[in-house]
């Protein structure tokens, strides 16, 4: 990490979202594809609503089938940061909190990045990867 820089320096804008209306089985299908752990939950205007974890579908598989919405399983308790949070600190709140990776929302609640660990450590592109975003 470079001393004094911010979020929005190493964010992927690259996103994978659900919707709260979707279903547990797309959100599977998600995560596999895409071998992520995490995925934000948004509404229609693109403000984060929740976080779905992979364990969170893990629990969620012992009472819920494939076909149940996501809303019923994802944490609605997310902890965010902004494009000007300093890496130094996104870093800390992982650390603290046990996460990976960080949803980056803007002043007014929409989900416009993510940060990883990777991405603060300094081993990976903030972008290029390719845009695929279930959200219609």
């Amino acid at each position: 990490m470079r001393h004094g820089a911010r979020v929005a320096d190493v964010m992927s804008t690259a996103l994978i979202c659900v919707r709260d209306t979707d279903t547990v089985g797309t959100a599977l299908e998600e995560m596999r594809r895409a071998t992520f752990h995490h995925l934000p939950v948004v509404d229609e205007h693109l403000n984060l609503i929740g976080v779905l974890s992979s364990s969170d579908v893990g629990e969620g598989l012992l009472t819920l089938s494939p076909g149940e919405r996501i809303g019923r399983s994802m944490s609605r308790s997310v902890v965010t940061v902004t494009p000007e949070t300093t890496t130094t600190r996104a870093m800390a709140l992982m650390m603290e909190k046990g996460f990976r990776s960080l949803p980056v929302v803007d002043s007014d609640g929409h989900l416009i990045g993510i940060v990883t660990e990777t991405d603060l450590r300094g081993r990976s592109p903030s972008s290029g990867r390719a845009v695929r975003n279930s959200v219609a």
